[in-house]
């Protein structure tokens, strides 16, 4: 009984606290529900990720397009774009080819190696210049087109990438979620009321170092067999 506490606790402790932050803040700031509840969505998502289950893709799905949603009321117009028309229908494309290359309870994954990393590296940074000097001019009242651009451009590449259950897509994702933590950071000083987003964008960055950890791990010992 007692183990079982202690799981539930490791496992669920944090989720439990930052829950109770964001409905905290969210009530003092008066912030819209629409905004509040794709937050408290993604806690559970980051904790299924962390651990590879294929569900973290089917119920992130769904809930980037509530993310959509309230980015258009922020004015981050590309990850807008990024959840409803990418992250959305790709994350639930990878939830049946996980499942449909699961082997057991589990699903093996792979790693890019340094000739495919170095090129997917490039083309982030080619595709990150193209939109950015290509597309950002449409969206005049963007919010900070040059980071909303790098995240947009990010979020597709680690979308895809753990699509087809690449571990190298946690590590891009850390990358990815210092850029979103940054972002929230320079928005909430102008608005207190997305401070929720500060904080979802910190658990979020803390469960994706877990999460790249345990891929690793993972990938590891199934080579190692």
């Amino acid at each position: 009984m007692k183990t079982k506490v202690k799981e539930f606790l490791k496992s669920y402790l944090l989720l439990i606290l930052i829950a109770a932050m964001i409905i905290t803040v969210s009530v003092i700031n008066k912030q819209s529900f629409i905004k509040t509840l794709p937050t408290l969505i993604s806690l559970f998502v980051q904790v299924l990720l962390v651990v590879a289950d294929r569900r973290a893709f089917l119920v992130g799905g769904l809930n980037a397009l509530l993310y959509g949603l309230s980015y258009t009321m922020d004015g981050i117009y590309f990850s807008a774009i990024c959840a409803c028309l990418i992250s959305a229908p790709v994350q639930i494309f990878s939830f049946f080819n996980w499942k449909k290359n699961a082997e057991g309870k589990k699903t093996p994954l792979k790693v890019l190696g340094k000739g495919k990393l170095s090129l997917t590296v490039l083309i982030i940074l080619v595709m990150w210049a193209v939109v950015y000097f290509g597309l950002s001019r449409f969206f005049a009242n963007a919010t900070l087109p040059l980071v909303d651009t790098l995240i947009f451009t990010l979020g597709i590449a680690c979308t895809f990438l753990s699509a087809f259950r690449y571990v190298d897509s946690q590590y891009i994702s850390l990358i990815n979620g210092g850029a979103s933590l940054a972002l929230w950071i320079i928005i909430t000083v102008q608005n207190p009321a997305s401070l929720n987003y500060v904080i979802i964008s910190v658990y979020n960055l803390y469960r994706t170092l877990q999460a790249a950890v345990n891929w690793t791990r993972q990938y590891r010992n199934a080579t190692r067999q």
